[in-house]
């Protein structure tokens, strides 16, 4: 009876760490640390500088194409 009793408790003892872990948090996920924070903001000014060039490339090539495609339709038109 003893050694049902003690398999019983060390059952519940190995158990109770498993139930406790698995309970949630609220204020453990919605708040940010300060590492977070600056890293997430970090993250965003230099998606904005890389960004910036390669949309202005991308005017540039859309002007010099436009720029191709009149100088086509002058040949054709001569």
């Amino acid at each position: 009876m003893k050694k049902i009793l003690l398999c019983i408790v060390a059952a519940l003892f190995m158990c109770s760490p498993l139930l406790l872990s698995c309970t949630k948090s609220k204020d453990a996920e919605t708040e940010k640390g300060a590492i977070d924070t600056m890293t997430e903001k970090a993250g965003k000014e230099m998606a904005d500088r890389i960004a910036d060039p390669l949309e202005k490339a991308r005017k540039a090539r859309e002007q010099v194409e436009g720029n191709y495609r009149d100088m086509e339709e002058n040949l054709k038109n001569q």
